[in-house]
């Protein structure tokens, strides 16, 4: 018997073994369960994706007998279907039949019933490759074709295929294959082959294969051609020219100590090698920038290049703004390959440039711990607590409160909460309105509680309900169009579109009404503080620049004074009183009834 191709030998042969796809696959699953066939279809996706597969599949499922579970796989059809046998599914590779003719023998042909099944499907694999003349002539047919017939169109290009015919059929989008789900498909055909490997390997096989499942079973097909039975990562390295990851961290190493002589000699290995420079350029790119995602999020679950331990080696030497500069210089380089006549001495440049790049410091060295500054909030006015000595070893505690006085000295104006990073406290621009800096919000911004802020959000969609209630309107119309920024226990930050709406917010006259409006809805009566969309913006990027720095500040404390209990006279509040509140004095008119 002849030898197969790993790709056509685990060929999917039900819509359930397809990997990746599964919004197509469910889509055409019910259109052949509930009868709804149409007579075109249009497969778009990158090669290796599936689109064939589905083809054959759909082509099954259609002649399949059983329409309950089509394709059933032991049916007469299914199986003639499976061994290409079958008379009436006819495919045509439109790259070598891409001509009038061609087209018109095949519009001659479809005009006859099927010789066995129920429908003739003809399956144009890249159908882009048509001729203008051969698209004008298939699209009549296409438009109307006998009940009997369906077409299937497949492309890797679907731009350059004319809209008249796009429009005329079901147009699908196939996607590149997530690693994960490539890694599974390459992990069970090698248990299935009785090949032994190492893990490393299906992470490498995913990804060369680029989101193809067709070019990673070939990738596999060929290391275990070189191999045989116990397949190795260097094996792979060996076949397709690629360095280890361990590899270009010398690489990176040498750059980082700007040790010249080892940079040349790596780069003299890499070309007595052979290795591929320009995917060696493409894999420094994506080893940096897995780095730098790392860095911004912490989550060891996205590391699909180098392990931790080698992305915090990296880390250690430059932080993420040094990365970001050497991803430009070898993006730019990239460019230049297509022009060049020696990319080896290309790299290298690249490589001296980032080389010569600043020293900036790295991101992993340990900040001098600082003291976190206070905000007490009372019924008079908002003031910070902060702690003029760090005290070590010592449960002494040395506070001094900073209240809002003009009369303040000129050095208790400024609070050094990290090296060199200046923040002045809260301040109120007038007597009853409150000014957040960008720093407080960065603040806040460290203190808030991202897992409760989402927990909460269904909460927070109850406000309009609010709205409508007299006895919250006002401050409930408020915040209505804001959005929660961050959020604690003890505060709420809104980001507001107007800015004389946080104005209103931070009055200190709507302060107990929105801690009670809290107590509402996040049951806790947390006080509430606004700010513009412009400060979030630039709150954000002020967070993100001290967090790549690793010079984020203390978090901040709120300290809130309880609520007062309504005495009789604020329960006895009539409805004539609130509304006046609510709409002002003149704004409202009053018909008793005797």
């Amino acid at each position: 018997m002849a030898y197969k191709a790993l790709y056509r030998t685990y060929r999917p042969t039900s819509f359930e073994k397809v990997v990746g796809q599964q919004h197509i696959v469910k889509t055409l699953q019910n259109a052949v369960l509930k009868h709804k066939i149409a007579h075109a279809y249009l497969f778009c996706g990158p090669r290796g994706t599936g689109k064939t597969t589905v083809a054959k599949l759909m082509a099954k499922a259609v002649n399949c007998p059983d329409t309950e579970k089509a394709p059933c796989n032991v049916c007469d059809s299914c199986l003639s279907i499976q061994a290409g046998t079958h008379p009436d599914i006819i495919e045509i590779d439109a790259a070598s039949n891409n001509g009038v003719d061609e087209i018109r023998d095949l519009i001659e042909k479809v005009k006859y019933s099927p010789i066995e099944g129920k429908y003739k499907v003809y399956i144009i694999d890249e159908v882009h490759m048509l001729s203008q003349g051969a698209f004008n002539a298939l699209l009549k047919t296409l438009e109307e074709p006998p009940a009997h017939v369906i077409f299937i169109l497949a492309t890797t290009e679907p731009h350059k295929v004319i809209p008249t015919i796009i429009s005329r059929c079901q147009r699908f989008d196939f996607t590149k294959v997530a690693q994960s789900e490539i890694g599974a498909r390459v992990r069970e055909v090698l248990d299935l082959e009785k090949i032994k490997y190492e893990d490393g390997v299906i992470r490498l096989i995913s990804q060369l294969a680029e989101g193809g499942l067709r070019d990673a079973l070939s990738i596999l097909e060929q290391c275990i051609a070189y191999a045989q039975n116990d397949l190795r990562v260097q094996h792979v390295h060996d076949i397709y020219g690629i360095t280890t990851v361990s590899e270009k961290i010398d690489l990176l190493d040498a750059v980082f100590s700007k040790n010249v002589v080892a940079i040349l000699d790596n780069v003299r290995f890499i070309s007595e090698k052979s290795f591929d420079i320009k995917r060696l350029t493409s894999d420094m790119i994506d080893l940096l920038k897995e780095c730098i995602v790392y860095q911004y999020t912490r989550d060891e679950s996205l590391l699909q290049i180098a392990t931790l331990d080698e992305v915090k080696h990296i880390l250690s030497k430059k932080n993420a703004d040094h990365l970001l500069k050497m991803i430009d210089i070898f993006i730019e380089t990239m460019d230049k390959y297509r022009n060049a006549s020696n990319i080896h001495s290309y790299f290298e440049v690249a490589l001296l440039k980032t080389m010569a790049m600043g020293n900036e410091p790295a991101v992993m060295e340990i900040q001098k711990p600082t003291i976190a500054p206070v905000v007490k909030t009372t019924d008079k006015e908002l003031t910070i607590v902060k702690d003029h000595e760090a005290v070590e070893q010592t449960d002494e505690k040395a506070e001094k409160t900073v209240e809002s006085d003009p009369d303040l000295k000129s050095n208790q104006d400024e609070m050094h909460l990290q090296p060199d990073i200046k923040e002045k406290p809260i301040q109120k621009v007038e007597e009853d309105e409150l000014l957040l800096s960008d720093f407080d919000i960065v603040r806040f911004m460290v203190a808030g509680d991202k897992a409760k802020r989402t927990n909460e959000a269904p909460l927070w969609n109850r406000l309009d309900e609010y709205i409508n209630e007299i006895e919250w309107a006002k401050v409930a119309r408020m915040i209505a169009d804001g959005n929660v920024l961050v959020t604690n226990d003890q505060f709420v930050v809104v980001s507001i579109p107007y800015e004389e709406v946080v104005k209103e917010v931070n009055s200190k006259s709507n302060e107990i009404a929105l801690r009670k409006l809290m107590i509402e809805i996040v049951k806790q009566p947390r006080k509430v503080f606004a700010i513009t969309k412009d400060q979030e913006e630039r709150s954000i990027a002020l967070f993100r620049e001290l967090w790549s720095s690793g010079k984020l500040p203390e978090p901040m404390v709120i300290q809130l004074q309880p609520l007062q209990k309504a005495n009789k006279t604020e329960e006895s509040v009539s409805v004539d009183q609130r509304l006046v509140s609510l709409f002002g004095e003149g704004n409202v008119d009053f018909i008793h009834e005797d």
